[in-house]
């Protein structure tokens, strides 16, 4: 059985190859090719970096913080999505903090949310060349979340890819 830090490493290393992947499918261009294919490779970047949430919230709790250190969780440097959203059940005014790799994670955990019902009131992402203080997102980019048609969601995806590139 593998320890923590060792699942970390685990995931991280699986989590570089998908986002190899990724990179090496958008630079191949045919998008209506290889758009599955994208997809897959998107969604297990996604699962690897939720993975890697739930193992350092799990280390966390067992007091063992500095050990993330050691095991440097994630090679790259991540952004946090912060935002207040109200959802079913008399959920008011909740805070919400997640770490996201670019705009494009962020458009599909916000959609995630808003599928589930919560309705997001505003949202920020901390980091890059928004600083310690962030940058809000728009109304109008909050909007775009809440379509479900796919042409408006990718639409959404590459705004916000473009304002939140992955950070090196």
């Amino acid at each position: 059985m593998l320890t923590i830090p060792e699942q970390i490493q685990e995931v991280n290393d699986r989590l570089q190859y998908w986002e190899k992947e990724v990179e090496e499918l958008a630079a191949m261009g045919k998008a209506e090719e290889i758009a599955d294919v994208y997809r897959e490779a998107m969604g297990q970047v996604n699962l690897c970096l939720d993975e890697l949430i739930y193992l350092q919230d799990e280390l966390s709790s067992k007091g063992v913080k500095s050990q993330i250190d050691e095991v440097g969780p994630l090679g790259t440097k991540l952004y946090s999505l912060r935002f207040w959203a109200d959802g079913p059940g008399g959920l008011l005014n909740k805070f919400f903090c997640y770490p996201v790799h670019h705009g494009r994670h962020t458009a599909d955990l916000l959609m995630k949310f808003i599928k589930k019902g919560l309705a997001i009131k505003s949202a920020f992402m901390v980091g890059g060349s928004g600083g310690e203080k962030g940058v809000q997102l728009g109304r109008g980019e909050l909007a775009f979340l809440t379509c479900t048609g796919e042409k408006e969601q990718n639409r959404i995806r590459v705004i916000l890819l473009s304002k939140f590139p992955r950070l090196s």
